[in-house]
């Protein structure tokens, strides 16, 4: 996701720097400068980080017990009010780091200040995702400390997950009461020459102002967490992902909620039908077999069971009516309307196109069960010729 840096260094944040860094930390274009308002069409669809003056914010320690990040955030202006100046119920404090000791890095404000800086963004139509000190945007070392003089004259110091931002005027007094045995590392800009003192320090140059805001946003942009964005100034907003996908996951949400509307509805009528049939079912067993109890999935079971009793009779029943399904599977447009078995002999209704269907059906019958087979009466209906046909159980 593409990043938008701001860099206010005045006090209130009327004007600021900006730059767009892709989703790899490359810069996209060049530094500018204007009025948030100039920079607000840029923070849509981006994440947006503040760097905010670095002398309004102090990175102080404390050892505060407690793996919960809420609960040391609740105790954390208590153990550090010795350090505080103001008062500790006007500060803002903001977890930056915890520890395996239970040692955290912190960064306090004056709250109204912090709350005036957002204020004046929000009135330019700029959502802030993280806001950091400035001076924690300078790159870290990791063998000990780096100070970097802008292009302002201002001296940004970091070591760690501390630092603070003074005139670089005062480099030269700071330098000499320090008494960190940590390696110094000095950056200077351009052809502007150390301050009085630090000559020797080993130093290195960035050729302008734009490849130190370059270098300072992709610092920046890799620190975890939002910085001074916690708690009462925890920032909410749609994701630049929710707000491009939102109208196709609504719609996709529609088809699923649709679509599981049509299968319950499916799903209700298929029941109804399954309850039908089996209500049907039933009274057709009982109709043929009554006084018998149905087991649900054994009827036809039962119902060969019951007509093979006996054998006989029945056997040659079953034959006879195995003849005449087989002979009607061979004829397109043949319906088998009733039939009834008396004394050995099969007689049964059927509905067929015409006269020479019903005459090849008795031929088939006749040829399949080696039986006198005949017909009985033919009638001319709507649907067809209706006619009557008998197979004599003799030989």
């Amino acid at each position: 996701m593409e990043k938008l840096v701001l860099w206010i260094t005045d006090i209130p944040p009327r004007t600021a720097r900006w730059l767009v860094l892709d989703g790899n930390g490359n810069r996209v274009g060049f530094p500018q400068q204007g009025a948030l308002e100039d920079a607000a069409p840029l923070a849509a669809n981006r994440r947006v980080y503040v760097l905010l003056p670095g002398e309004r914010i102090l990175a102080t320690a404390a050892t505060v017990p407690g793996r919960n990040a809420a609960r040391v955030l609740q105790a954390a202006p208590y153990a550090l009010e010795e350090n505080l100046a103001g008062d500790v119920e006007s500060m803002h404090v903001a977890l930056t780091h915890r520890g395996s000791d239970s040692r955290s890095e912190f960064l306090v404000t004056d709250r109204d200040w912090l709350a005036n800086c957002l204020a004046e963004l929000d009135d330019a139509g700029i959502t802030a995702d993280a806001a950091w000190p400035d001076y924690l945007s300078v790159p870290a070392d990791a063998n000990g400390e780096h100070w970097l003089i802008t292009a302002e004259e201002r001296l940004l110091a970091r070591k760690g997950w501390q630092g603070f931002a003074v005139p670089a005027a005062d480099a030269t007094l700071l330098y000499s009461h320090r008494n960190d045995e940590l390696p110094l590392r000095l950056t200077l800009v351009g052809e502007q020459p150390a301050p009085l003192g630090l000559e020797e320090l080993e130093s290195a140059r960035f050729e302008d102002d734009a490849r130190v805001f370059t270098e300072l946003a992709a610092t920046v942009t890799a620190l975890p967490g939002a910085g001074l964005l916690q708690g009462a100034f925890r920032r909410k907003r749609e994701s630049a992902e929710w707000k491009r996908w939102r109208w196709p996951a609504a719609a996709a949400i529609a088809w699923l909620v649709i679509g599981a509307l049509t299968f319950g509805l499916d799903t209700w009528r298929l029941k109804r039908e399954v309850d039908f049939l089996d209500r049907t079912k039933a009274e057709l067993f009982n109709q043929a077999l009554p006084g018998r109890r149905m087991v649900q999935g054994q009827e036809r079971y039962l119902m060969e069971q019951a007509l093979n009793v006996g054998g006989g009779a029945q056997s040659e029943f079953l034959l006879h009516l195995g003849h005449v399904a087989q002979s009607l599977q061979g004829m397109s447009n043949a319906r088998l309307n009733g039939f009834s078995y008396r004394n050995q002999r099969l007689e049964f209704s059927v509905t067929v196109p015409d006269a020479q269907s019903l005459e090849r059906l008795r031929d088939a019958l006749a040829q399949q069960s080696g039986r006198d087979v005949a017909i009985e009466s033919a009638n001319s209906t709507s649907g067809g010729l209706e006619g009557r046909i008998m197979i004599n159980g003799g030989a």
